[in-house]
């Protein structure tokens, strides 16, 4: 008979993703007038003015050193200085006890790297806010491991779990909010709930996407944001062309369609499809474990194993009136994906860019 296990996490790892506000040193700061609203004439309505994104600018004066906090906690390393506020941000080692965090700190808060407890747990992998998050392992004194995706300090998605029972060292499946069963039934239960409540978060994000690229595209195609920046540095490339490639490089391959491929009114008409009472609805389809027929992108460009945030694939789809291509209107569109380039392992900070489009050829000029 098979025995199901239901694994939860320990006390010892709450303790270890504790809410904890950003290490700083304050100062007091005075407060300053209310800008005045500037009143901004509206773009006109057949040429959308894009808005280039820039670079974040720095949080304070970047330094290096070591010094130690109220609590006795040391911190070595780099950290950015703006008055008298003192703000761990970049490569570091904190010692707080007997906890241990080395690695990059982002705004006083762990962003990756190696903590280990004083139980003799460790985790290495993605935070937010403190706590487990994306990517990451945690190793148990005992041998156990996990090894997958983690949301809000807690094992969240697809995982490997070395030495779960004896005589299984490893298993694969799915953990939902810290549970990691190794029954069938509940591994079903758990894959269900997991991809229900990513696919809904991915979706909706994607979503957003598709109706901000069909609203700003214009008489010269999409926005750049949308669009991936050629192999080499180009003279006019917007200030984040270079970090785009950069991240794109890491998730997926060419090529790319350009911003002239993307027609103005094509993608108007395609994005109503995802209003409720369209006519012709748009189908959502994820890229997951597999490959699926119904996905006209290439799986084999991907480089990220999916269902992780980073690297997401996402694909709208509108099927034809009659057979293939048949009853569309030249210049419209009939499937588009998206892929996130983004680094963060969530949804709100993604960065999707156009890696596939399918449109009718435009209607030739008299």
């Amino acid at each position: 008979r098979r025995l199901a296990l239901l694994l939860r996490l320990a006390p010892a790892l709450s303790a270890l993703t504790r809410e904890r506000k950003p290490w700083v040193v304050a100062a007091s700061a005075p407060m300053g007038k209310k800008a005045a609203a500037a009143v901004v004439a509206p773009p006109p309505e057949e040429a959308p003015v894009e808005e280039e994104e820039q670079e974040e600018a720095p949080i304070g004066e970047e330094c290096e050193g070591e010094f130690v906090f109220q609590d006795a906690s040391t911190y070595t390393g780099q950290y950015v200085k703006t008055g008298q506020d003192v703000l761990m941000h970049g490569n570091g080692v904190l010692v707080s006890g007997p906890e241990i965090f080395e690695g990059i700190f982002e705004k006083g808060l762990y962003k990756t790297g190696r903590f280990s407890s004083c139980n003799g747990a460790s985790y290495k992998g993605s935070f937010r806010e403190n706590r487990f998050h994306g990517l990451g392992e945690y190793a148990w004194p005992d041998g156990r491991s996990y090894r997958g995706t983690w949301k809000d300090g807690k094992m969240h998605g697809r995982g490997f779990f070395s030495n779960f029972v004896v005589g299984q060292r490893i298993l694969q499946g799915f953990a939902v909010k810290g549970e990691f069963g190794s029954g069938p039934a509940e591994q079903e239960e758990a894959r269900k709930t997991f991809l229900a409540e990513y696919e809904a978060e991915c979706t909706a994000s994607a979503s957003h996407a598709l109706r901000e690229l069909a609203a700003k595209t214009g008489a010269n195609g999409a926005p750049r944001r949308f669009v991936l920046p050629a192999n080499k540095a180009e003279a006019g490339d917007p200030p984040l062309a270079a970090k785009d490639r950069s991240l794109a490089s890491a998730v997926v391959l060419g090529p790319f369609p350009e911003a002239s491929q993307v027609p103005k009114d094509g993608i108007k008409a395609f994005a109503a499809g995802l209003e409720p009472d369209a006519a012709r609805q748009l189908v959502v389809a994820l890229h997951l474990e597999t490959s699926r027929p119904e996905l006209r992108f290439d799986a084999a460009r991907l480089k990220q194993p999916q269902l992780q945030v980073v690297g997401q694939a996402v694909q709208f789809s509108l099927p034809a009136a009659g057979g293939e291509g048949e009853g569309e209107e030249p210049g419209s569109v009939r499937a588009v994906v998206f892929v996130n380039v983004s680094p963060d392992y969530e949804f709100a900070k993604a960065r999707w860019k156009l890696a596939y489009i399918d449109a009718t050829p435009p209607a030739p000029t008299e």
